[in-house]
């Protein structure tokens, strides 16, 4: 029975496996890479559709159109936003004036993993078990989590087992090692969504968490629009059109394309000038002068700002908790975002300790994943509360009886 750990993301998704060699949590390469562009392409002839990387592609042709409709063809093909969007009400177009539900687009993307999983990774042998990590505002919107369950069955999953990010990246970043007597804040800033928690590992490597908090709408995909819509006021000061052919609409290829690649630039210190090939099929092409480490600031700083406010929120959680052992030893860096030089400088004027950066940033998640899909299911026992006796189960988290938290606390599966 062959099990993987798929970090669903909004731009991009990452999938781990155990590997039998090592017994290490390892991320999947699609074609060399460790990120899957979460995206779908169908073809106006109806044909099968084009996944990831394949999908991704097509944002390139759009930008090689020779006619704005030719451009608008295979934008209508392509599907994304795929996690932000979900919707159980809403369906997702495709060519052919027809349509699709959430559920029967994301198991055309889960298929597609799953039997990339079992050809590159399994030499053939069927992956059964799946476990789909998900950003903690799903637990305000459940029923986002039933359609990711739903997806995976149809996709072939017989076994489905859903993860809150942040819990997972803590067990992605511990791996095999074992972690004692430490307190773990998990910032974690991705495409779209952000998330904070706090993990408490104690003398025997067992932990415990504070409930996670997070922000569905707070990502790099933010920091990208933003970044478009700076281009887009200079284009039109500039030339006296917008970016996109059509008045308050988005060219997706740029945004996606080259406003996602000059934002890595920028995070890394490099400001440069950018050639900005305007549609239709680079009808006209503007030399963009290089921002500055200020207009850069501007941009970033909002979404920044967001998350460093939950943040504090979570520090001044484990703070009251202090009395209880509660201690905030490591701040662990996940995400793609979180690379932002100004998320780290923010970080350590409100943070005990300077935060890190941990080697797999991207794959922390899903390697989270595939460690949990291999893990049998804790089984609730006896304990008692460390504050007045209570008698409890290691699956309440909180005392019946004084309301404090229960630091021999195991999660469940129906808890993550």
């Amino acid at each position: 029975m062959a099990k993987i750990g798929i970090d669903f993301g909004t731009t991009y998704s990452t999938v781990s496996y155990i590997n039998n060699r090592t017994q290490e949590a390892v991320p999947i390469r699609f074609n060399g890479k460790e990120k899957i562009p979460t995206m779908l392409y169908f073809p106006e002839d109806g044909g099968r559709p084009f996944i990831g990387e394949a999908a991704y592609a097509k944002y390139e042709a759009c930008q090689n159109a020779q006619t704005s409709e030719e451009a608008d063809l295979v934008l209508s093909g392509i599907v994304t936003g795929l996690k932000r969007n979900m919707s159980r009400t809403e369906r997702v177009a495709i060519p052919g004036m027809k349509s699709i539900t959430y559920v029967e687009a994301i198991s055309l993307f889960f298929k597609y993993i799953k039997q990339y999983a079992e050809k590159t990774c399994f030499e053939g042998e069927v992956v059964t078990d799946v476990c789909v990590t998900y950003p903690v505002s799903f637990d305000e919107t459940p029923f986002k989590k039933e359609i990711l369950k739903e997806a995976a069955q149809l996709a072939g999953f017989n076994v489905i087992k859903l993860l809150k990010e942040p819990v997972a990246a803590a067990m992605g970043y511990s791996g095999n090692r074992v972690i004692k007597n430490q307190g773990l804040l998990i910032y974690d800033f991705g495409g779209g969504t952000f998330d904070v928690a706090y993990v408490k590992f104690d003398h025997n490597g067992e932990y415990i968490t504070l409930p996670p908090m997070g922000n569905s709408d707070c990502g790099g995909d933010n920091i990208d629009n933003a970044l478009y819509e700076v281009w887009d006021k200079i284009v039109y000061n500039t030339r006296g059109r917008h970016i996109s052919e059509y008045e308050n609409e988005v060219f997706l290829p740029i945004l996606k394309m080259d406003c996602m690649k000059q934002k890595e630039a920028m995070s890394l210190g490099i400001f440069q000038k950018h050639m900005l090939f305007l549609p239709p099929c680079a009808s006209d092409i503007l030399r963009l002068n290089p921002l500055t480490p200020n207009q850069w600031d501007d941009i970033v700083s909002p979404w920044i700002d967001k998350t460093i406010m939950l943040t504090k929120q979570m520090i001044a959680k484990v703070n009251a908790e202090k009395s209880n052992g509660l201690s905030i030893d490591k701040v662990i860096l996940i995400g793609g975002s979180s690379r932002l030089p100004q998320v780290t400088e923010k970080l350590k004027e409100i943070c005990p300790v300077a935060p890190i950066p941990v080697q797999d940033i991207d794959v922390a998640v899903a390697n989270g994943a595939a460690i949990y899909a291999n893990a049998g299911k804790i089984q609730a026992q006896i304990c008692y509360c460390i504050h007045d006796g209570t008698k409890l189960r290691t699956d309440q988290q909180f005392c019946i009886y004084c309301g404090k938290p229960n630091f021999s606390y195991n999660y469940c599966f129906d808890d993550l």
